[in-house]
């Protein structure tokens, strides 16, 4: 079975407190770790013959181009709620989950998503749906940025979101999107219990039949120069509007 790296000090620490150590098969710090917050680390891993000090380089080596922060563990199995199910999976949960839902159009930058993720945790919400094509998918990067909101947030892969916009129209959702062309006013928007909203890809924006199959096309409000947003502070401004009314 393939194992998966998890690095960064929040992104660990929270793996360890969600789902426990039994999945965890290696435990590298740098080899110059001490101090307090090491060890309240280090005496959450029970079995320390797992624990292994590593020269910074050899970590660098292996974890080529990303802060891993001289914090990593390597996971046999892909635990917890952060185990990504598929359209069919989503739609046998629909009836007991609660909204807002967040919908992810072509997602690309593992960092945008990464930020969304945690964001999107933040601010309460339970679901999360990516397509799979286009889109980066859940990578090293995404988990270490996302800082342990994986393991909170119930994520779905699909192929086609006409598909879970049809799902959830089913189920009385409100569909909503963004774009800067977009005419609804945020104050008509319904409960956020009742919204799905759909954000899109980075350059490009949500696909134009997704724009066509929502319920409410809004625009965040702009007053400098520069006339379009970060995917990733788009979303924290949208989940802010919805959620906090």
């Amino acid at each position: 079975m393939k194992k998966k790296a998890i690095y960064g000090r929040h992104s660990v620490e929270e793996y360890i407190l969600k789902n426990g150590s039994n999945d965890i098969t290696e435990v590298w710090v740098k080899d110059s770790f001490h101090g307090e917050a090491t060890s309240t680390f280090l005496s959450n891993i029970p079995n320390k013959s797992i624990i292994k000090k590593k020269d910074i380089k050899d970590i660098d080596r292996i974890l080529k181009g990303v802060n891993h922060q001289g914090i990593v563990i390597w996971s046999q199995t892909n635990s917890g709620k952060s185990q990504i199910k598929d359209f069919n999976e989503w739609k046998t949960t629909l009836d007991e989950a609660e909204g807002p839902f967040l919908l992810l159009d072509r997602i690309q930058d593992p960092g945008n998503l990464g930020n969304i993720l945690r964001t999107a945790e933040c601010m309460g919400i339970q679901s999360v749906i990516l397509t799979d094509r286009n889109s980066c998918g859940i990578t090293d990067v995404v988990i270490k940025v996302a800082s342990g909101a994986l393991n909170y947030l119930n994520l779905f892969q699909v192929a086609n979101l006409s598909r879970v916009i049809e799902e959830l129209k089913k189920k009385n959702y409100w569909i909503v999107a963004t774009s800067d062309r977009g005419e609804d006013e945020w104050e008509d928007l319904p409960e956020p219990e009742r919204i799905a909203i759909i954000m899109g890809n980075e350059g490009e924006g949500a696909k134009r039949l997704l724009l066509e199959e929502s319920d409410f096309v809004v625009q965040i409000p702009m007053h400098g120069e520069i006339s379009s947003l970060n995917v990733a502070v788009a979303t924290g401004i949208v989940l802010d509007r919805i959620v906090n009314r």
